[in-house]
């Protein structure tokens, strides 16, 4: 089985925009006629991404912003209309080549990408406002649960942040193909065929998240007021988890 990186980077050689959304109209092939859709779903995601957030604890401040796992910069290039400056990050080069050539064809300026590695040593500083949103399923939970901390140790004192997870599958028959996709050779590529997707495209791990270990995680950087967002994602009941960093005295 592929680790979760080489699978991402995979994706991104071949079929960048499906590996962001998995909609057969985002694939390669089908791309170019829903390139607009694509691009309207990132600005409506952070649209109300920002509304939750200051539904619940008022204004953000708007200078620096960094999405995680930003992939082709679905959700870093609106970001930009909100943040006077946007660092994306992704653990692909071919997601983040096709992310820059995205950013000039929008001409936009205020966006830069750089390399993701479990530390985010690319992230220099902080940040008024965090994102990473439909990421942290696809990385292994004890991986995950390491880079949370980071991302929250990222948020400038007053900033705020939105953090998205998996919290579990639904049904055993769901929960068992997917694991015999990822452990039994074969599986992956009857299912790929079944799908009309090429014989050996990729497949992403979703991994389901702790909740007590994520607020211990909270706890450590002094988050005492969050909130915790429900949605449906396909099979999968996933949480928004969005939370104001203390500002100093």
């Amino acid at each position: 089985m592929l680790s979760t990186d080489k699978a991402w980077e995979k994706l991104g050689k071949r079929d960048p925009y499906f590996g962001v959304l998995a909609d057969e109209k985002f694939s390669t092939g089908k791309i170019l006629k829903n390139r607009d859709e694509f691009f309207q779903t990132g600005r409506q995601a952070i649209a109300h991404i920002i509304k939750r957030y200051e539904a619940h604890f008022g204004s953000l401040p708007r200078g620096r912003a960094l999405d995680h796992g930003c992939g082709v910069g679905r959700l870093a290039l609106p970001l930009t209309q909100e943040f006077e400056n946007v660092l994306g990050l992704d653990v692909s080069p071919s997601m983040m080549a096709e992310a820059r050539t995205n950013a000039e064809k929008f001409g936009v300026s205020n966006v830069q990408y750089a390399l993701a590695d479990d530390e985010l040593s690319n992230a220099l500083g902080q940040f008024d406002f965090v994102n990473s949103y439909m990421v942290l399923q696809h990385i292994p939970v004890r991986r995950g649960l390491s880079i949370i901390s980071r991302l929250i140790d990222k948020v400038s004192p007053g900033g705020g942040f939105h953090i998205h997870f998996s919290l579990r599958s639904d049904g055993l028959a769901s929960r068992s193909l997917w694991w015999a996709s990822h452990h039994i050779p074969g599986v992956k590529i009857w299912q790929n065929i079944c799908a009309g997707r090429d014989w050996n495209a990729p497949g992403m791990q979703m991994n389901n998240y702790p909740l007590n270990k994520i607020a211990m995680i909270m706890a450590a950087h002094g988050i005492g007021e969050s909130a915790l967002l429900k949605e449906r994602h396909g099979k999968f009941l996933t949480c928004s988890l969005i939370g104001r960093k203390p500002a100093r005295d």
